[in-house]
């Protein structure tokens, strides 16, 4: 694995890295982010959303999309650091727009296909995390999601205006639920790239 950025990242179970402060993961240029978990899992880029200060910033008709299967997992934990203020978002979809993770809407966020999911920005429990919708970068997290009955992941690209107007810089998922300590791991070993 190719962790020139982030060298003490949590990999146990890690089944899908993209990190566009990684050349090796984005080189700059082009229409792949390329997975750097070893698993091959790399991702189309839709719409060819801006690319600047190592991170991609879309404009609600933007995500990235596989056919990957990323995790059969019932206890996965999926890791975002991204920045918005918009009010109306959906992180992920499965392979109808019936399954989802993450839709955020008002205060709460949302899930359908993918269990009861416990949502952490930096680290903390958060039950209504819209007060972190101010355009600075958090870690943001969803452990305890279950994919068993999931076929692909998408990233933003729900569709209208369930699609994000942000900027992110890079999404994991593990094939289990993180402790604490390795939650703080990752945040620790990452959060001065974000200013955090």
């Amino acid at each position: 694995m190719a962790f020139s950025h982030s060298p003490s990242i949590v990999t146990s179970g890690l089944q899908l890295c993209l990190d566009a402060a990684n050349p090796n993961s984005y080189p700059g240029t082009g229409a792949t982010w390329y997975d750097l978990s070893g698993n091959n899992f790399d991702y189309d880029i839709i719409n060819s959303p801006t690319y600047s200060n190592n991170s991609f910033t879309l404009n609600e008709t933007q995500g990235f999309r596989s056919s990957y299967n990323i995790t059969n997992s019932t206890l996965a934990t999926v890791v975002l650091f991204y920045k918005t203020a918009d009010t109306q978002e959906l992180w992920s979809t499965g392979q109808s727009n019936s399954y989802y993770l993450g839709a955020s809407y008002g205060n709460n966020y949302y899930s359908s296909n993918a269990g009861s999911p416990v949502y952490y920005i930096d680290t903390v429990t958060q039950v209504n995390p819209s007060a972190f919708r101010n355009n600075i970068y958090h870690m943001w997290e969803a452990k305890n999601v279950n994919l068993s009955s999931w076929t692909r992941m998408w990233f933003f690209q729900y569709g209208s205006s369930w699609n994000m107007n942000g900027t992110v810089s890079m999404i994991m998922v593990y094939d289990r639920a993180l402790t604490e300590g390795e939650s703080t791991q990752n945040y620790q070993m990452l959060k001065s790239r974000y200013g955090l």
